[in-house]
């Protein structure tokens, strides 16, 4: 369906998304784009999945809202949008406008209700991970093979020049993956089981036999990993105790040397999961959702993934953290997310109607993202 002219003009959320978009989407079918863009920029604007809700936005302007929410499902139809025809070639831009060297990339899954599950890469930045990848499969489905599959996929859209550090939790961490990775040449910091086998100088012990200090990392370097495997990695150690709770002992298996740095890392893996809380329940709503087709939930993934990366440029562009005093009786004001602040950047230029250019892609924050204010 062809939209006039007009409808660019009443629209700001349009107006921000459709010439940023058609930068970066490739150039192969005009519909096609059209329907992306529409979509993404509905999303963006109403903040939800639910197609009642994204036929809201000022970017569907029939006189009947039904038939606003019949064109939201055609895009959700339209064959022409997937993820290698539209959005990897729109992340390839993207990825190649990044000025930095280092990315660090999170891996992880998660559930829609009862009806199918989730695998999804993400860029990890300020707090949360930007979805670069995924793909569905049932509840009881094998997914391993499919997912070192996606890295591949995405391997191809990487800029060589990058060197990609992978984070994911226990689940993930066996040798296939890692050989997947290393065949990559990616870094990886994997959460190690913790009856997972390593050689020392007295035998194969498992890691959570090893002597630790409360509050002190170990590290081992170059150690075989798994018996009857060649695997060699680096090994980082820490228990972490606090006075009225348990402690708590972490074990990561890296490519990288074994450092305190690891630990830092690693905690970012939990990124992925503020990612899917804010698509889930805390923005977007989908967990409400009923559209469990896979080339739909595909098209409509695509859509909030362009959202974010609007959102998140936006949130940095104007990145507002609240002034603390050093000592206080009352509560001060909580940092909001990067993408919560983005949203809260386009409502407020929108009511003032003021205009927001979208440039560059900002510099992807993990080890200098600011987690805690420290007293000056």
């Amino acid at each position: 369906m062809c939209q006039s002219e007009s409808l660019y003009a009443y629209s700001p959320a349009l107006q921000l998304l459709d010439p940023w978009m058609r930068k970066h989407l490739p150039q192969w079918d005009e519909t096609a784009t059209r329907h992306l863009i529409q979509l993404a920029a509905g999303i963006f604007e109403r903040k939800s999945v639910l197609i009642e809700e994204i036929a809201h936005a000022t970017a569907f302007n029939a006189t009947e809202q039904s038939s606003n929410a019949t064109h939201v499902r055609r895009i959700l139809r339209d064959e022409r949008i997937e993820l290698k025809t539209m959005y990897y070639p729109f992340i390839r831009k993207l990825l190649s406008e990044l000025k930095t060297d280092v990315i660090y990339l999170t891996m992880d899954e998660t559930t829609h209700a009862n009806d199918y599950c989730l695998f999804q890469i993400g860029l990890a930045t300020d707090g949360f991970s930007i979805p670069l990848g995924f793909f569905q499969y049932a509840i009881d489905d094998p997914w391993a093979d499919d997912a070192r599959e996606l890295i591949e996929t995405l391997n191809k859209y990487i800029p060589a020049h990058f060197t990609v550090i992978l984070l994911a939790d226990r689940i993930h961490t066996g040798e296939p993956f890692l050989s997947c990775l290393d065949k990559l040449e990616w870094d990886y910091v994997f959460r190690a089981p913790d009856d997972t086998y390593i050689e020392t100088s007295t035998g194969w012990k498992q890691v959570r036999s090893l002597y630790k200090r409360k509050n002190s990392g170990r590290f081992l370097h170059n150690v075989r990993v798994w018996k009857g495997s060649t695997r060699r990695a680096n090994i980082s150690v820490y228990k972490y105790a606090r006075a009225g709770f348990r402690a708590v002992n972490w074990y990561l298996i890296s490519s990288l040397p074994a450092c305190m740095e690891r630990f830092a890392e690693y905690a970012c893996r939990w990124w992925q999961e503020c990612t899917f809380k804010d698509i889930k329940s805390g923005l977007f709503h989908w967990e409400e959702g009923r559209v469990t087709a896979p080339e739909r939930v595909e098209i409509l993934l695509i859509g909030v993934s362009c959202a974010l990366w609007v959102m998140w440029m936006l949130g940095r562009a104007y990145e507002h953290i609240p002034k603390r005093k050093p000592t206080t009786t009352t509560p001060q004001k909580r940092r909001k997310s990067i993408i919560k602040q983005g949203i809260d950047i386009f409502e407020k230029f929108s009511k003032k109607k003021l205009d927001i250019v979208l440039e560059l892609p900002p510099r992807p924050r993990v080890l200098e993202y600011e987690r805690i204010f420290s007293i000056s």
